[in-house]
Formats: C-alpha cells, sequence, structure tokens
C-alpha cells in the first residue's frame, strides 16, 4: 500500500477537526493568527511488516523567524519549522510510539485507535500548545530534560526565545540557564557565537 493511500484514509477525519493537507510536505496543518499545528503521518512498508508512525506538532511563526537569523539552515527552513514536535506517547497512554503493522485489518484498528487518540487527548494537547505561554512553560518545565524528539540546540534558541516574548519577567534567569546548559553540553564555539548573538538580538528587543 501506498504512503500516499495511508496518509489519504486519514484526510476526511482531520479536516473535520479544520485541518488542510500540504501535499509537497506531506503533513495536515492548521493556521492560526500567530502560528499553526501540525500533523506527521509516516508510513513504512517493508515485505515482511510494516510500521505507522503519527507526530503531533505546534509552530510559532515569531519564535521561527527568530532564532533562524542566528541558526545555518536551508533559505526555506524557517517557514516550515515546527517549534515543537512531540510523539503521542509522551502525550497520553493510548498510541504507542508506532503500530508494527502485519495486516489490513491491523491497518485500519490503529487508524480508529490514531483518531480515538486525537479526540481524546491530541488536538486538546495540541490547542493548549498553539497558546506561546503554554508553550513556553513547557519548555521552561523540561530546562534540563529536552524533549524526546527535539534537537537540544534547537530546544536551547527556542526555550530562551520563547521565554523573553512570552515569560518577560523570568527571562532573565531562564536566559542564564539556558546559557549555561549550551555551554556544558559541549557545543562547538560557532553554535556558543551564535547563540550569544541571539541573546544579544533578545536582550534589545522592545517589548
Amino acid at each position: 500500500m501506498r504512503k500516499l493511500d495511508v496518509i489519504g484514509f486519514h484526510n476526511q477525519f482531520l479536516s473535520d477537526f479544520g485541518f488542510k493537507f500540504h501535499p509537497n510536505h506531506l503533513l495536515f496543518f492548521k493556521d492560526f493568527d500567530h502560528g499553526q499545528q501540525v500533523v506527521f503521518i509516516h508510513y513504512s512498508e517493508y515485505p515482511d511488516v510494516s510500521y505507522l508512525e503519527y507526530n503531533l506538532g505546534v509552530r510559532i511563526h515569531q519564535v521561527e523567524e527568530i532564532i533562524h537569523k542566528f541558526l545555518p539552515s536551508l533559505s526555506d527552513y524557517s517557514r516550515r519549522s515546527i517549534t515543537l514536535i512531540q510523539s503521542p506517547d509522551k502525550i497520553g497512554k493510548e498510541l504507542p510510539k508506532r503500530f508494527v503493522l502485519n495486516s489490513n485489518s491491523q491497518l485500519a484498528q490503529s487508524i480508529m485507535a490514531a483518531e480515538k487518540f486525537f479526540v481524546g487527548h491530541g488536538f486538546h494537547w495540541m490547542d493548549e500548545m498553539i497558546i506561546p505561554e503554554n508553550l513556553e512553560k513547557a519548555f521552561a518545565d523540561r530546562k534540563e530534560k529536552v524533549f524526546r524528539t527535539q534537537n537540544f540546540v534547537y530546544y536551547v534558541f527556542r526555550g530562551v526565545t520563547l521565554a523573553r516574548i512570552y515569560n518577560p519577567d523570568d527571562y532573565p534567569v531562564l536566559r542564564d540557564i539556558y546559557l549555561e546548559e549550551i555551554k556544558k553540553t559541549g557545543m562547538t564555539p560557532f553554535t556558543i557565537a551564535s547563540f550569544l548573538q541571539l541573546l544579544d538580538f533578545l536582550d534589545h528587543l522592545e517589548d
């Protein structure tokens, strides 16, 4: 079964909740004034087994536009990068990290389980995380325990930027914590220099 066919099985369900399919990036998205919610569906087929996996994400436009001024990235990446991506098993207990499938009937059962998860937990989680203040708190609460699916450098850049914009009262303290984290993890001089440039930008950002 083709990957596009499996993704297509989710189209009606997700569209009922306001999501649109992006054919170039093979994901579902829902726009907000300040960002997006995103659903990724990964399907891999092998001779003896297939795998189905979901990831949920939120994007805050201003945060992504700022951090990519200081991070090396492809020219269009800042327009499609996601502020936080999380797997369902980190949000609720209903879904495994991925489904291992041996038949089409298992595929149908897995999609039904996924829909139940989205209605019970997934959509609520994305609705909470698209509120920037909630997202900032989620980053700050995990200061020394990075999100499992999050690249550490991007995590720190995003966390400190969220803090400056959406939690200015605690920003001075969080700024120093994030700076200490990036220094003690053995980052390259270039990465540290880029982070210091970001901090200088944020320090002078007007409220």
